[in-house]
């Protein structure tokens, strides 16, 4: 009987998480704050989730935890149930989506110098965390405080930070957010005015391009999009007073995408989202299910459409109990992809669709690549990562029949003779 009970108990809790984890859910950070006489006393944070087709906030469990939450990031482990955000403990936190236990706190600590652990999230194609470490110090030849960035990981249970990096990729960032492409292993951040790409691999920065953006705007919220591998965010713009300048009246907020290659901003709504902004410590992600980016402007939950960036829903978020919903991450974009580049620090890659031309794109039948440079092989993924053709060549054109496939978005990469390769989508219809 004792036997059939912890049975009974594991599918009960297997049961539950399978419940909580379902498509139409994001999970985040309850934050509840106390006042005395008007004045902050402390605060409790606690797991949650957010119905996304009513914005109703749930309470995972009942544990909550006496802490303040920094913003720098978050990250949700698909394959262990976890959530993972850094207290204003200064320690690194890990929450059970099931029962919503705090089962892990560790400590920060870089062995190389002391640095924080920002801008951090979840690769899913190696099951790492990764963030940027910074640090300040001073220059006693420029005389004044320095900063650095160097892409790094965390070890989730102690703490322990590893930068990658073999030298400083920048100063600072903006709070912007953050990505990871975990097909081609890239981690992109903003300093504002540009968007970088750092190898994963070797913590180098090989891409560092100024944004293309309408004037007095700004590429907010940003996040990877595993389904049809684009980075999309908020294009925030601000109008200004004209008796004073430095007076903002009103700023519209409309859903785009970024190159990440050439810095074009592509803002796909026609019109204005709801609201004039976004909230910082909301966060920003995207449901691969019903192909939907989502954002919070404290108040409400806003769901934009991928296909046309055309406000799709709109919900008060409701409480069972808390204030805010912080740091909202999803369960199912990206999940159980495979990783595209491999681990070769001595080869080049592009992320650049310019390089080649497959026409016609969509297609139904039969697709015709071509390329002014020759071409040694390529390759036919799936979203997933999972390579589905593959041919070996030394040619400038190949017909390749994508009539077997299945409806929807593939991964066309391309490799040279020169040892660099380029990716291209493709939708078959």
């Amino acid at each position: 009987m004792k036997k059939l009970n912890c049975l009974l108990a594991l599918i009960l809790g297997m049961i539950s998480i399978a419940n909580a984890q379902t498509s139409n859910t994001l999970y985040g950070i309850v934050r509840q704050n106390y006042y005395t006489n008007q004045t902050f006393d402390s605060s409790t944070v606690r797991i949650g989730s957010i119905n996304t087709t009513n914005g109703y906030v749930s309470n995972i469990g009942s544990s909550t935890y006496q802490m303040g939450i920094n913003l720098t990031g978050a990250a949700l482990n698909p394959y262990d149930s976890t959530y993972i955000f850094i207290g204003s403990n200064d320690k690194i936190n890990t929450l059970h989506l099931g029962s919503g236990q705090l089962i892990n706190q560790a400590t920060l600590n870089n062995p190389v110098a002391i640095s924080y652990f920002d801008n951090f999230r979840f690769c899913n194609g190696d099951s790492t965390m990764y963030g940027l470490a910074r640090r300040n110090y001073f220059d006693s030849t420029l005389n004044m405080n320095v900063g650095q960035l160097l892409l790094a990981k965390i070890n989730t249970t102690t703490g322990t930070i590893t930068q990658i990096s073999p030298n400083s990729i920048g100063q600072g960032y903006a709070l912007a957010g953050s990505a990871i492409d975990p097909y081609q292993m890239v981690y992109y951040y903003s300093t504002g005015s540009n968007l970088v790409g750092v190898d994963m691999y070797t913590g180098l920065v090989y891409s560092n391009t100024a944004m293309q953006l309408p004037p007095n705007s700004h590429f907010d919220n940003f996040t990877y999009s595993c389904v049809d591998t684009a980075l999309y965010g908020l294009v925030r713009t601000n109008y200004f007073n004209s008796v004073n300048p430095f007076v903002i009246d009103s700023s519209t907020v409309r859903l785009g995408k970024i190159n990440p290659t050439s810095g074009v901003i592509t803002v796909l709504s026609s019109t204005s989202l709801y609201g004039s902004g976004y909230s910082l410590n909301a966060g920003a992600a995207i449901d691969p299910n019903n192909m939907t980016y989502y954002y919070s402007t404290g108040d409400f939950l806003v769901g934009a459409s991928l296909y046309n960036g055309q406000q799709n829903s709109l919900d008060s978020i409701q409480y069972a109990d808390g204030s805010y919903f912080d740091l909202m991450r999803n369960f199912d974009n990206c999940r159980a992809i495979n990783i595209i580049r491999s681990n070769n620090s001595t080869g080049v890659f592009e992320i650049n669709e310019n390089k080649i031309s497959i026409a016609p794109n969509p297609s139904s039948s039969v697709i015709d690549i071509q390329s002014k440079e020759m071409i040694s092989q390529i390759n036919i993924y799936s979203t997933q990562g999972n390579i589905i053709y593959s041919e070996q060549l030394n040619t400038k054109q190949s017909f390749i029949s994508i009539s077997g496939l299945n409806e929807g978005i593939y991964i066309v990469q391309v490799k040279f003779l020169d040892g660099k390769t380029t990716n291209k989508k493709i939708i078959k219809q």
